[in-house]
């Protein structure tokens, strides 16, 4: 977070105004008014978004950054091959 808000300095940014308001009651119109985006949905999405980013890439040093992104990418792996009991209990009762 240092190294992003550094960056913000160094190139003059500014911030957005603050949202003082549950964002989730906004509609699309509403949220589009205020410039306001969405997280990623995803660990994947947010690692996606991450290598995109220089200035966290910089921040990490290259080794550090690739291997955390590698380690981040076994874990989601390992996460979206996990069956819950919820997919047990619904679909092996079919069966």
């Amino acid at each position: 977070m240092l190294a992003a808000g550094l960056d913000g300095i160094r190139r003059d940014l500014t911030p957005p105004p603050p949202v003082e308001e549950n964002v989730y009651e906004l509609d699309s119109t509403m949220l589009r008014s205020r410039a306001i985006i969405s997280l990623p949905g995803t660990l994947e999405e947010a690692l996606q978004e991450l290598e995109r980013d220089e200035v966290i890439a910089a921040a990490f040093g290259e080794h550090t950054f690739k291997r955390y992104i590698e380690a981040k990418r076994q874990e989601w792996d390992e996460y979206r091959l996990q069956v819950s009991s919820w997919e047990v209990e619904r679909y092996l009762r079919v069966l």
